[in-house]
Formats: structure tokens, sequence, C-alpha cells
């Protein structure tokens, strides 16, 4: 048992960390008003990952995560145009497979995952709210590298690739995350 532990294949793990991603945000809005992005959203937030071992090199992923931040948009009407700050979370939903090679105390892997991407927004522009709620397919391809601390922890970098449908519009996001990787 202490070999597979510390050559890294133990049964499953489970991931929780800090995640950023950098949101290609796109907003728009019938009516009176019309709007349109006018920048990235920076999002806070968090991601979990439990993970199970398929064979010793690929494991299936489930994987949810949260971001949360503001995004700058100009909002025009007849009575002019105003730039607000709207309020944006962006949470998704997704599976996969991880392939894997335990090197050591380190343990490279790289990523696809499927599933699904759900965003809401939410602002005042002139007298009215807007708001504003989307799910679309997602998919994120990445990697990262676990750093075991000790037998059954480990510290988790990751980066991927993350693309959503969202707002009838395709949004391509970096998205960051590191965390602690408890394994089982």
């Amino acid at each position: 048992m202490f070999s597979n532990l510390a050559s890294g294949q133990t049964k499953g793990d489970i991931y929780f960390g800090y995640s950023f991603v950098s949101s290609d945000t796109t907003v728009s809005s019938g009516g009176p008003l019309s709007s349109a992005s006018a920048g990235r959203a920076s999002l806070n937030g968090w991601e979990a990952s439990p993970s199970v071992r398929v064979f010793p090199w690929l494991r299936a992923v489930g994987d949810v995560g949260a971001g949360y931040g503001t995004v700058p948009v100009v909002f025009s009407s007849i009575l002019g145009s105003q730039k607000v700050n709207v309020n944006t979370n962006l949470h998704t939903y997704m599976f996969g497979p991880r392939a894997s090679v335990s090197i050591g105390r380190l343990t490279p892997f790289g990523q696809a995952l499927f599933g699904l991407a759900h965003q809401s927004i939410a602002g005042n522009a002139f007298i009215t709210n807007v708001g504003q709620e989307d799910s679309a397919f997602a998919f994120a391809i990445g990697g990262g590298i676990d750093f075991r601390l000790v037998s059954r922890v480990a510290w988790r970098v990751q980066a991927d690739y993350l693309q959503t449908k969202l707002f009838n519009s395709t949004q391509h996001d970096p998205r960051i995350t590191t965390g602690v990787v408890l394994r089982f």
C-alpha cells in the first residue's frame, strides 16, 4: 500500500483550491438599451475536482468551479451612454479524462474536460436594472503538476484553456488554479 502512495498510484483524490479566470464577457440587451463589453472580467473563485483511477496512468475526473468579479460595460440608450461595472459570476460543471505519470515527488498531468458553463451578469444602467443568465457547452484543455508534500497530500498548480459559448458568443478564457490534493 505504501509503495502505491509513494509512486502516486492511489485509487483516487480530491482537489480543492483557488481559481483565477480572465473571462471574455459579452453583454447585450434588448429594448431601449444596447450594450457591449468594454473589457475582460478578472474572476476570482474556487475549484473542486475529485478523480478515480481507471488505469495506472488514466483517471476519470469531475470538475466544479466558480469565479466572481466585475466587468466594465458601456450601455447606450436614447439618454446617452454610461460605463457601468457589472457583477458577473461563472460556474463550470465538467468531466473527462486525465493522463498522468509519477516521477518521484512530481506528477505532471494533462486533461480534457467537457460539460456545462453557467454565467450570470447583473448591474444598474441609467434607471433600469440589467441582468442576464446563460448556460452553454464548455470545455477545458490543459494540464498541471502535483508536488507530493507527504504520503497523502500534494500541492497542485494547473493551467487550462477554457472555452464557453455563452450569450451567443464564444469566450476563450485562460484559467489558473492552485490548491491542495488529498489522496486516498
